[in-house]
């Protein structure tokens, strides 16, 4: 149902997980040597190689959008839908952790001096676990609702 709030909080939250999936997050500066590009599922080199060391931060947001497009038509199964909500904000926190340690790991250190600087699409997964926080917190007042009604009756 695509007129509840906690619907359109879940496809904004989508929105901004693909957007940050298909822009590059950072840059690695090799001393010497010239600027890799990174995106989720490869880095760039500066001869212009793509090397996929950055797989799991593909393989940890990836599964986010198809949770959360499968995640709008459980509007039936509230309690599910909201397990999935905070499954997705929990999988956006692990993101994260893994962009930290691909920060960290990923530059080979025996190139020279290597610093990684991150890019603005960095923020696009926080902004998305927080409307997964807030869909989930809009589904649980809507199983709160339709208990109380149940127990008019």
């Amino acid at each position: 149902m695509i007129q509840r709030k906690q619907t359109l909080f879940i496809m904004a939250a989508i929105i901004l997980t693909v957007m940050c999936l298909s822009m590059q997050i950072g840059t690695f500066e090799v001393a010497k040597i010239g600027v890799s590009k990174v995106y989720n599922l490869w880095f760039t080199d500066p001869l212009g190689k793509h090397h996929l060391d950055t797989w799991p931060l593909m393989a940890v947001l990836l599964p986010t959008t198809a949770i959360g497009c499968y995640s709008i038509f459980l509007y039936h199964n509230r309690k599910t839908q909201a397990m999935f909500c905070l499954l997705n904000a929990l999988l956006c926190i692990g993101w994260y952790i893994c962009y930290f340690v691909v920060g960290q790991v990923a530059g080979d250190k025996s190139l020279g001096t290597v610093s990684f600087t991150p890019e603005w699409p960095v923020v696009l997964p926080a902004i998305a676990a927080i409307l997964y926080i807030m869909a989930r917190k809009a589904i649980l007042a809507d199983e709160r609702l339709v208990r109380s009604m149940d127990r008019i009756r």
